[in-house]
């Protein structure tokens, strides 16, 4: 798993072309979306993992967490006009 300021540096990274056009919230948007993907990181590797061959026993739990993270990127997209 990425460390926290990895995972920010990544973000970063991908958002880069964005920098010029939110100014100075760049930096409050890379934080909101590090906030979330971290956190979502965490939950998904606190998951029991299954040996190959058996039925994930976590695969709703780990579709329920991508669509809450999915829901949050949406919210802090429309918030950014991004």
């Amino acid at each position: 798993m990425r460390t926290e300021e990895e995972n920010r540096a990544a973000i970063v990274e991908q958002f880069a072309p964005q920098r010029e056009k939110l100014g100075e919230r760049f930096d409050a948007l890379v934080d909101e979306i590090s906030a979330v993907r971290y956190e979502y990181l965490q939950k998904r590797d606190k998951l029991p993992k299954q040996s190959a061959g058996v039925l994930d026993a976590n695969a709703a739990e780990e579709r329920r967490l991508q669509r809450e993270e999915g829901m949050k990127w949406v919210m802090i997209k429309q918030k950014y006009g991004i």
